[in-house]
């Protein structure tokens, strides 16, 4: 299986499919690049599509150091490095959008031709400032506190919560698949990279984006609002919005097919 090995020695498992412009993929929390399964089927056709798990997910090491955002964003600088990639599109779902937030906030836009950024806001939690975060500005840090409780303390009920919340629509054999795959992750891991995400606020970010850049949210979102994707859109100069109206935060997988066709549509303008 092919890895590479960080500048603070951790593999980190990859897969690149096809040949052409190259599209790297950036999974979410408690995910890994299996979630781009479909995408790398249908693009690799016409694209070079990059897919890895970030550290301490999937197969790449699981270690209690780098667990941060500045570190994702290290370790994805050094995975365009060993490939040798130019001209790059980068593909952020989730926690990868907060990824692709710190990469430009460290090393700019350089070899970046454009940017996609899924269902994901500028900040997590809400407060008296700010409305536009996580479950439609209804997360606090106080939910944040017993959110850290439990992933530390009764790993199984939060991965139970953060999935009925994620996805209300599951059947029960649906609800069962997506724990089990949240449930293979260390939660001391998920504890560590959880806060750390939680607490970022990237909103100073936004107008630094000048690469062309795709916004894509689903409708149907319990995490976050389309005010959220509105927010993005108008901060963020050179962008455009698509809201996948009958889709959750799991449009990757909901409906491919579509997301699949609006992303080649944006590399191709």
């Amino acid at each position: 299986m092919p890895y590479f090995k960080s500048t603070d020695n951790i593999n980190l498992y990859y897969e690149i499919h096809g040949q052409g412009k190259p599209i790297i993929f950036i999974h979410g929390f408690g995910e890994s690049q299996d979630s781009f399964r479909i995408q790398k089927r249908a693009l690799s056709k016409k694209y070079k599509v990059i897919t890895y798990d970030i550290r301490g997910h999937g197969q790449s090491d699981k270690v209690d150091y780098g667990l941060n955002m500045e570190r994702f964003a290290l370790d994805l600088k050094e995975l365009m490095e060993f490939l040798e990639l130019k001209d790059i599109i980068l593909v952020g779902w989730s926690m990868g959008v907060y990824i692709i937030f710190e990469y430009i906030n460290l090393f700019g836009e350089e070899n970046i031709s454009k940017i996609c950024l899924i269902d994901k806001g500028p900040r997590t939690l809400n407060d008296e400032a700010w409305s536009l975060g996580l479950y439609h500005g209804k997360y606090t840090i106080e939910d944040l506190d017993r959110d850290l409780d439990l992933i530390k303390n009764n790993f199984i009920e939060f991965g139970k919560k953060f999935i009925k919340t994620m996805t209300p629509y599951f059947d029960e054999k649906q609800f069962e698949i997506g724990l089990n795959r949240i449930m293979k992750n260390d939660p001391s891991i998920l504890h560590i990279i959880w806060k750390d995400m939680v607490n970022r606020d990237y909103r100073f970010i936004l107008s630094k984006i000048t690469v062309p850049t795709l916004i894509i949210f689903g409708g149907k979102s319990s995490f976050y609002s389309t005010e959220t994707a509105e927010y993005l859109k108008n901060k963020i100069k050179n962008s455009k919005l698509v809201v996948f109206e009958d889709c959750t935060h799991l449009l990757v997988l909901e409906n491919p097919i579509r997301f699949n066709r609006v992303l080649e549509e944006f590399i191709v303008e």
